[in-house]
């Protein structure tokens, strides 16, 4: 299955789930998962979630025992111990050890409360993703990564308590985030993982998710070139630095500096003569392999 395609054709449809883009995210390190057989088991977890909120009155009691489900009856939980796992990111993984990260338990959360007719949204505030609670009683904040239900109205004081610094939230910190956002900051935390872990064949493979989100973006076709650099992948490097190049208008004069090796007067700053030099090097090595 071509994961990154599936990818494509979710954001495609008038109605995006979160988790039908997250476990094709997961497709990037796990080639044989069956997304399926996980959506089966977001359904068996809904109907374990509506039993336990049965004859509950709307409102704060029924916020307080939908979160209760999911963290002790279904035991999902934050992992504390080894945050920057890129495993925590991966919903397959997630479900299968019931640990993650803020934003994959949040959007576990809103997976079910969309199975069983919930308004439960994703929320992302600074340094934090919270699932949002509402119904004709109110609002609430759930934090299935501490087991923590919360007003709306204290959600800056509680980031303030987590990160032992004040927080000022803007008035749209509350706004839901779409599914292709929530998506793109997944992706966002797996690329900071593997470029930490100087892995940068996986890096180049979730810029492939991230190019399909921001396909005119120039500094992803940068990036992923220069992580095919690194990895010695002459073709793809070629292809996106030439792609990079054409987007930021400086295509004929890149393929000039090529052919005279030396650079254009006036037209790249240093960061761009920079990839120029590195762009030379891949067109050099791919030229002797072939």
């Amino acid at each position: 299955m071509n994961f990154v395609e599936q990818f494509a054709k979710e954001l495609q449809r008038p109605t995006p789930e979160p988790e039908r883009l997250a476990l094709a995210i997961a497709g990037l390190a796990y080639p044989t998962l069956n997304p399926g057989s996980y959506l089966a088991q977001l359904d068996e977890m809904a109907a374990v979630v509506q039993h336990a909120l049965l004859a509950s009155p709307p409102g704060q009691v029924r916020a307080i025992r939908f979160l209760d489900a999911v963290n002790e009856q279904l035991g999902f939980t934050g992992n504390r111990d080894n945050y920057y796992d890129p495993e925590n990111s991966f919903l397959n993984r997630v479900m299968e050890r019931r640990v993650g990260l803020p934003i994959m338990l949040s959007l576990i959360c809103m997976a079910i409360g969309r199975r069983l007719d919930l308004d439960v949204s994703g929320i992302g505030l600074p340094g934090h993703f919270m699932a949002r609670y509402r119904d004709e009683a109110g609002v609430w904040l759930l934090d299935p990564f501490h087991g923590q239900v919360l007003n709306q109205a204290d959600a800056a004081i509680y980031l303030s308590d987590i990160f032992a610094q004040p927080i000022n939230l803007p008035t749209d910190a509350y706004t839901a985030v779409t599914a292709s956002a929530l998506a793109q900051r997944i992706l966002q935390n797996l690329r900071g993982v593997y470029l930490n872990q100087r892995d940068f064949a996986m890096t180049a493979r979730v810029m492939d998710y991230l190019l399909v989100l921001a396909p005119s973006n120039p500094l992803l076709w940068r990036d992923r070139g220069l992580l095919h650099h690194y990895s010695q992948q002459w073709e793809p490097a070629a292809r996106d630095l030439r792609r990079y190049f054409f987007l930021t208008g400086h295509f004929i004069a890149a393929m000039g500096w090529e052919k005279e090796s030396k650079p254009p007067v006036g037209t790249f700053d240093q960061q761009d003569r920079q990839v120029l030099d590195i762009f030379q090097q891949v067109e050099k090595m791919r030229h002797r392999i072939n």
